[in-house]
């Protein structure tokens, strides 16, 4: 997923929900120039400023990304396979455990 597909989805629920990118800069607390910044110049999006502008669509980090790949939560939960899981080695177990509390952590709106 590349960040020109991630910017065009984010232009996309802009038009559908009516957001300038004004309304979009006072409910996501990014600033307009920012956001300005991002679209002129195809800057690439942040994570942590893509959950802010997620929230000010009343949207998870997790629903963006299944919007972006054409997929419910749903069917994203039940394609995860758990075995993939159980075949990590310790490590790698603790890495995906650390991105997915940042990932959390973002979407509840905390640091």
């Amino acid at each position: 997923m590349d960040n020109e597909s991630v910017l065009r989805k984010i232009e996309e629920l802009m038009t559908q929900r009516g957001y300038t990118k004004y309304k979009l800069a006072k409910l996501s607390g990014i600033s307009k120039s920012t956001i300005t910044t991002m679209f002129n110049k195809r800057s690439t999006v942040s994570l942590y400023n893509l959950s802010r502008m997620c929230r000010a669509f009343n949207l998870t980090l997790s629903e963006f990304f299944a919007m972006m790949e054409g997929k419910s939560d749903e069917g994203l939960i039940q394609e995860f396979p758990l075995e993939w899981w159980s075949s990590l080695p310790p490590e790698k177990r603790r890495q995906v455990s650390t991105i997915m509390y940042a990932v959390a952590q973002l979407d509840l709106g905390r640091k």
